[in-house]
């Protein structure tokens, strides 16, 4: 969910009619009610990563965003070595989030769900529990980190508490070459969005 070193993002979109793999740059967003039918989900089991799993992870990072290496809060990071949660659905690794503790907050640097999993609410696990995280750290505040034509994340962090906190303009192209994103949007500049925690 933030800005890639490499060009477009790989086809890891899901479409939620006929659940065909979506190309990122051809995907759309869709106006939807609720009444579309809930499907019974195995639990979601939500955890740190094990030294064993961290290739797997870096496997689903890459094939999330593209590379390992991703543009967020202004910098070119890592995220081999960087902490991260993992989900695990029916005993597969369904998600996983990295993040780092710092300004007195825990910054979401990426968040990736299996495409398998997608829409079957592995990201509002990981979230949770980073949100969890941050109250065993006592620390108040949550930030992440996306760019400017990924509706998705925009839509996902908003629903979820997430306030607009600052826009960088040419936050991403000032390490890549601008590229087409999210349906066809050039990605261009970093959005970060924050949340506030009560009672901490």
């Amino acid at each position: 969910m933030n800005g890639r070193l490499k060009g477009p993002k790989p086809a890891v979109l899901r479409c939620s009619r006929c659940g065909k793999f979506v190309d990122w740059e051809g995907a759309r967003v869709q106006i939807i009610c609720e009444c579309r039918p809930r499907l019974d989900l195995p639990p979601v089991f939500v955890r740190d990563v094990t030294a064993g799993e961290q290739e797997a992870v870096m496997d689903l990072f890459e094939r999330d965003f593209g590379d390992t290496r991703i543009v967020a809060f202004g910098e070119v990071m890592n995220l081999e070595g960087i902490p991260s949660l993992v989900a695990e659905m029916n005993g597969e690794l369904a998600g996983a989030l990295a993040y780092q503790t710092r300004d007195s907050a825990v910054h979401i640097i990426a968040l990736a769900t299996d495409p398998s999993w997608q829409r079957s609410g592995v990201g509002g696990y990981l979230l949770a529990e980073a949100e969890l995280l941050a109250r065993r750290l006592n620390l108040n505040r949550l930030a992440v980190s996306t760019t400017n034509d990924n509706l998705p994340a925009l839509y996902f962090y908003q629903r979820r508490g997430y306030r607009l906190s600052e826009a960088v303009p040419n936050g991403v192209t000032k390490y890549v070459p601008s590229h087409t994103g999210f349906a066809g949007i050039p990605v261009r500049d970093e959005i970060r969005l924050e949340k506030l925690l009560d009672g901490v």
